[in-house]
């Protein structure tokens, strides 16, 4: 399937169904308008997904130290 750029309709989801026929029926600033409202949406999406990368990041080097401080507990009862 051929993906279309965003200025030739390619934004609206697959080429069939009521996005389509509403996508037909848009002007062209109603369909930039659409865009940017994507665009944002999939932005804010991202923003979540780096924020809890970002928390996974800092509970593994959490996990991190705790192993390193059980190891030097382990080596001093040694």
């Amino acid at each position: 399937m051929e993906q279309k750029g965003m200025h030739e309709g390619g934004m609206h989801e697959g080429g069939e169904g009521p996005m389509a026929e509403i996508w037909g029926m848009m002007t062209e600033d109603q369909k930039r308008k659409l865009i940017a409202m994507k665009l944002e949406m999939k932005l804010q999406w991202m923003q979540m997904k780096v924020e809890e990368m970002q928390k996974m990041i800092e509970l593994k080097k959490k996990a991190i130290e705790n192993i390193k401080q059980v190891q030097e507990m382990v080596k001093q009862g040694k």
